[in-house]
């Protein structure tokens, strides 16, 4: 764990229509492009590079390599040290987050290097893992690419003892799933659409787990756009799930098993060639990553780059603020900092102008990247939180 580092990480909360968001810029980590994630998630393991990806378990002391070594760059992880564990019968190893996004962030994954899948063995090995360690969360991102995590080359789930703004999500409706009396179904107040399951009894919550997870691979509702399958037989539904232990109260740690599941469909168009339940292009100056199994939850992980760029937007509102005819949206356009800010920042100054001083901008301005946060989970939930998108959701349900 590199503390020093961690702790120059940028935090903060923002109140939402959907509770508090968490938002973090995150320092150590790298932005992706999502294209670049789906071509890493499809590339074939040749058994070429060792180890064969950052999370594979050989990483335990590896000394690291240069980007001119074969192979291409890998981090040194000399002091690196996995747990063993089992979870669904399998080997697999427990360590903490390099990035530590929230407070013991640690990653399970499998000894074996295969790529992400979410079915009935992913869901037991999540079961597993909370019964280990019955205080932590663990959830798996979904297996597909625009809805996955930026790792999709590899089976892995992250947990730990953190809970997250969808955990306190009001509930708005509750169902059930036939067959299962044991287990209760409910219907978040939450921008992705989410369903969490309860039930004191493992094997029901397991089985009703799988049967929404399998109805939802196969459902199509295209009037809210939703297509399961298209003509080449690509399939574009998935699910982020979560699993936690709970007792009465909702404290971590008790009898009772929590399932979260968060519907996904990775299918894309001409006016969102990267996703239409991904960032849409509007949002991309502040987020264009996968929307992963973290941020499903409400914590932003934001890029690096935000540092100097909201700097930058800063300085050029204060500007504007001191001197009437300072040309601020031609400021904005001519700094490559503040380019693709420029008209998120206008509508800021346009909204906020009044409330500007130096010692607040930064501040309005993280306020303001919260706010496009809950716009980016918006974008990605399937069903949208008008009365069509409430329909179709009840469509899904209904078919259970």
């Amino acid at each position: 764990m590199r503390r020093a580092a961690i702790a120059r990480n940028i935090k903060w909360s923002t109140p939402t229509n959907w509770g508090d968001l968490e938002i973090t810029i995150n320092l150590s980590k790298p932005e992706k492009d999502p294209r670049d994630i789906a071509a890493a998630g499809a590339a074939k393991n040749t058994g070429e590079k060792y180890p064969a990806c950052q999370l594979c378990i050989e990483n335990e002391g590896y000394p690291g390599r240069s980007a001119a070594a074969d192979g291409g760059a890998h981090p040194a992880r000399q002091n690196l040290r996995i747990i063993p564990i089992s979870l669904n019968g399998e080997r697999w190893g427990f360590q903490y987050s390099p990035y530590a996004y929230f407070n013991e962030h640690c990653i399970a994954m499998s000894s074996e290097h295969r790529p992400m899948h979410v079915d009935r063995k992913s869901l037991t090995c999540l079961l597993d893992f909370v019964d280990l360690f019955p205080h932590y969360f663990i959830g798996s991102n979904a297996d597909l690419p625009i809805v996955g995590g930026s790792i999709l080359s590899h089976d892995h789930f992250q947990g730990g003892a953190h809970e997250f703004p969808m955990m306190h999500a009001a509930e708005v409706s509750q169902f059930s799933v036939p067959g299962f009396d044991g287990v209760t179904g409910a219907v978040l107040q939450w921008p992705l659409s989410v369903l969490r399951l309860r039930s004191h009894d493992r094997a029901q919550l397991l089985d009703a787990a799988e049967k929404i997870i399998l109805a939802w691979r196969e459902w199509t509702d295209e009037s809210v756009g939703v297509v399961a399958h298209t003509a080449d037989g690509v399939a574009h539904n998935t699910v982020t799930p979560v699993i936690r232990r709970v007792d009465s109260r909702g404290n971590a740690g008790g009898e009772i098993y929590e399932a979260y599941l968060a519907l996904r469909c990775n299918i894309t168009t001409d006016e969102h060639p990267l996703g239409v339940f991904h960032p849409h292009a509007e949002y991309h100056h502040i987020k264009k990553e996968n929307i992963g199994l973290i941020e499903v939850m409400g914590l932003a992980i934001l890029p690096p780059r935000l540092v100097p760029e909201l700097g930058a937007v800063r300085e050029h509102l204060l500007a504007a603020k001191a001197d009437a005819s300072y040309d601020l949206a031609g400021a904005l356009e001519g700094d490559n900092l503040c380019r693709s800010h420029a008209a998120w920042a206008e509508d800021v100054y346009a909204r906020r102008a009044d409330e500007l001083t130096a010692d607040n901008a930064i501040d309005i301005l993280h306020e303001e990247v919260g706010v496009v946060f809950g716009h980016v989970l918006d974008n990605a939930g399937v069903f949208k939180w008008d009365e069509a998108g409430r329909a179709a959701q009840q469509r899904f349900i209904d078919s259970l």
